[in-house]
């Protein structure tokens, strides 16, 4: 795991060649929302893409995370299907009820049942290379193939290749940084739970955080948003905690008021938990920044993982579910 969060700024590397080459054949015109279906690593991509086009892109774009795709889809609906295997169920279910709703539908995978039914059926998709990865080790293809995409039909007007130039420079640049940085916060989470908190803009890396703390370092963690945690869970925060170990996300983009609030929410905070830490994001972008916090999570829950003496790579509960779940086919 270790060696595959340092290769992150080669996978953009990789993952921009493909979305240089993807080619739309289809007709994509009139679309009038996007719906993104994938599930935990491969779906998280597009928690990541919602956010770094929320300020230009005109068209709804939901993120659907299960089996049923909502009542809205049809066919002016643009589905995108992101499963790093292929063969997600969740994923292919809800691209089964997108074709018989006559959406447009375009398909992210390395292989699998998904690449199988799209050639079959005559969909546009993007071909990934397997290396053997987990899909959370994989998040630099499907969030850099979303945006081609988008950008590809003209819905946005970012430059891509550029972006995502500029973030591989900062991430190589930075790495040894974020590497000590790393070293230094995941001591502090030892046997604690930890609570991430982040600006709405940057909840994409809150909630990666919190599942790469999951899947790698086999801990529960906590995270929820500024503004709304204003309105509910900080009226929570009414007794010492010296078990919560508090992370703040802190980004230039966030808005003024998010600023001021998080300030607040941190000096409450303070009183009952006796670990505060934050993460100050670096970079010339957004984009640049969110996937810096990104980088330093992963490698925060790699740290924990060693120390406590956890094979980050092991997801037997997961395998135990699938099993299961495959003996009650309807």
């Amino acid at each position: 795991m270790n060696e595959l969060i340092a290769d992150f700024p080669n996978q953009l590397v990789d993952a921009l060649a493909i979305g240089e080459k993807i080619v739309l054949n289809k007709d994509y015109t009139g679309i009038e929302n996007i719906v993104v279906a994938g599930m935990g690593g491969s779906g998280i991509g597009a928690n990541y893409v919602a956010a770094i086009v929320a300020t230009e892109l005109r068209l709804p774009f939901l993120v659907h995370k299960g089996y049923v795709l909502p009542a809205f889809v049809g066919e002016k609906s643009l589905v995108i299907a992101s499963s790093y295997s292929g063969n997600t169920e969740e994923t292919l279910m809800s691209i089964t009820a997108a074709q018989a709703k006559g959406a447009k539908i375009i398909c992210i995978a390395s292989g699998g049942a998904l690449i199988d039914l799209a050639k079959s059926q005559g969909f546009d998709y993007v071909l990934l290379p397997n290396h053997g990865a987990p899909p959370r080790a994989c998040l630099g293809y499907s969030l850099v193939q979303q945006l081609f995409i988008l950008e590809k039909l003209g819905l946005i007007s970012m430059d891509v290749k550029a972006e995502v130039i500029a973030t591989i420079a900062l991430l190589t640049q930075e790495q040894a940084s974020i590497q000590l940085k790393a070293t230094k916060i995941a001591p502090l989470l030892m046997d604690k739970m930890p609570v991430l908190y982040a600006c709405e803009n940057l909840e994409p890396a809150a909630v990666r955080l919190r599942q790469q703390l999951n899947e790698n370092a086999k801990i529960l963690a906590l995270h929820h948003v500024v503004p709304e945690m204003n309105h509910n869970e900080l009226v929570g925060w009414r007794a010492q905690a010296p078990d919560f170990a508090v992370i703040f996300f802190r980004s230039d983009f966030d808005f003024s008021r998010n600023v001021v609030r998080t300030n607040i929410n941190k000096e409450i905070i303070g009183h009952f938990s006796n670990t505060i830490i934050e993460i100050n994001c670096k970079g010339d972008s957004f984009m640049q920044q969110l996937l810096y916090a990104t980088h330093i999570g992963d490698w925060i829950s790699w740290e924990l993982a060693t120390l406590r003496n956890i094979d980050s790579m092991e997801v037997k509960v997961i395998d135990f579910l699938k099993a299961q779940l495959a003996e009650y086919q309807e």
